[in-house]
Order: C-alpha cells, then sequence, then structure tokens
C-alpha cells in the first residue's frame, strides 16, 4: 500500500500515538516521583517524556532513512551522495517545520543527565 509523500501511514500513525500515550505516562510518574520527594527520578521521568515527544515528529526523516538503506548492496558512490543530500534535505524540513521538537529533545538529554547526577549524588 503506497501512500503520499507527507500523509502518514497507519503504522506511523500507531507509532505516534504509542509514543504520545508513553510520554503522558512519563509525566504522570515524574509528578509522583515529585510528589514523593524523589528529585532525580522525577527528573529523569520527564526527560524520557521529553525525548518521546520529540521522537514523535521524526517519522518522515526516518521514512526517508529506511527508503534511502533499501538496497545499498551495488550503489555507486555519487548514488549515496546523492541520498545523503536528500536526507539532509528531509531533515532540515522536519527541523524547520517542528522546531519545538529539536528543543523538546535537547532539555530531555539535559533532564536525563541532570538526573543521572543527582542519582549518583544519592539524590534519587
Amino acid at each position: 500500500m503506497k501512500t503520499e509523500p507527507n500523509k502518514p501511514s497507519n503504522g506511523e500513525r500507531a507509532w505516534r500515538l504509542t509514543l504520545f500515550l508513553l510520554s503522558a505516562a512519563m509525566a504522570a510518574s515524574a509528578l509522583v516521583d515529585f510528589d514523593a520527594g524523589r528529585v532525580g527520578s522525577g527528573l529523569g521521568d520527564l526527560g524520557a517524556a521529553a525525548l518521546m515527544l520529540s521522537m514523535i515528529v521524526q517519522f518522515p526523516f526516518l521514512r526517508a532513512i529506511v527508503r534511502a538503506s533499501s538496497g545499498q548492496e551495488a550503489v555507486s558512490a555519487e548514488k549515496v551522495r546523492k541520498q545523503r543530500e536528500e536526507l539532509v534535505q528531509q531533515a532540515e524540513k522536519v527541523r524547520a517545520a517542528n522546531p519545538w521538537a529539536d528543543r523538546a529533545g535537547r532539555a530531555g538529554w539535559v533532564l536525563l543527565a541532570i538526573s543521572l547526577v543527582l542519582r549518583i549524588g544519592g539524590m534519587a
């Protein structure tokens, strides 16, 4: 079943819904952790939720990667270079259309790092 380039497939919609529900569950878990005084765990859960939210809009780029990587056995260097350029352009389109996703991803990694430092320091 072929889909239009910009129209999400049923599988893509399912993954987006799954990531959204998991991010909501992680945010709820973070609230429970904060209420129980577990700051490090709460920040880690918030970081994971932010990362999942940032991944929701990445599917067009992932689809382009899968399409480019299929049948790579006997491909010329020129074709590989052209595919890489197309992937970079696709990544820029996704980033330009959803600037919040890049910030959410970065915030997620920062929160996870802070959580790790707090947990190592015994402030889980």
